[in-house]
């Protein structure tokens, strides 16, 4: 059964409460958040960027990979790039590269690791989960938050992705649920679904954690090589 995430609004995490500017552009902004474009993508990326509990959610997610210092890791849909900013802390030997299909949302993420992208340790691409660029090198860590049920092909991606696993490398994929209906139940069949995908899509070892951030239970679903 393919379940089609109950309870998962299509935005980023805006923080709470809204204030009135955002109340008045909050109808164009949700047509934002799949590919943010222009002068209101900018705004979505901005909002994303200072939510409290989006830092929360990447730094949980890159918690749960274990990052080493010297490990490549690949971000899909990296978004304005906090999360590559934290992997490249844990990473400080290593490249970190994120990929994103929002040319607004690439520069975001270039401006904010400008030092890391003039060193050499921050990669940022243009592409998307369908048509992924050419790696001369695997990855020991790929992470992709709250972007998987944007993919076209879940399973196809994620299939791609395992291929640029190195051996022993890990995938994780996060999902939180936006709707105030949503509750633990709705966050768990979320990520069953997900790891029914991992091993649809060749994964054998995987696993799932759940954590509660600012009362929402988000779902990782993590596979090995």
């Amino acid at each position: 059964m393919d379940l089609k995430y109950p309870g998962l609004a299509n935005q980023p995490d805006m923080g709470r409460p809204p204030g009135p500017v955002v109340r008045l552009l909050r109808p164009l902004l949700r047509a934002q958040f799949g590919q943010p474009s222009g002068i209101l993508g900018e705004v979505v990326g901005t909002l994303m960027a200072h939510a409290k509990s989006n830092r929360e959610r990447a730094q949980w997610t890159l918690d749960l990979l274990n990052i080493s210092p010297a490990d490549r890791v690949l971000e899909v849909g990296c978004g304005p790039g906090i999360a590559l900013a934290a992997a490249t802390r844990m990473a400080p030997r290593g490249v970190v590269v994120g990929i994103d299909h929002s040319d607004v949302m690439v520069r975001q993420a270039m401006r904010r690791n400008a030092r890391a992208v003039r060193d050499g340790r921050v990669r940022v691409h243009l592409s998307s989960a369908e048509q992924l660029p050419f790696f001369d090198h695997p990855f020991d860590k790929i992470f992709a938050i709250n972007s998987v049920h944007f993919w076209k092909d879940p399973v196809q991606s994620i299939a791609n992705l395992r291929r640029l696993l190195a051996p022993g490398g890990v995938l994780a994929l996060t999902l939180q649920p936006r709707s105030r209906n949503a509750t633990a139940e709705t966050t768990t069949i979320i990520g069953q679904e997900l790891m029914a995908k991992l091993q649809r899509a060749g994964f054998t070892s995987c696993r799932l954690e759940l954590r509660a951030i600012k009362h929402v239970v988000v779902a990782c679903a993590l596979g090995g090589q």
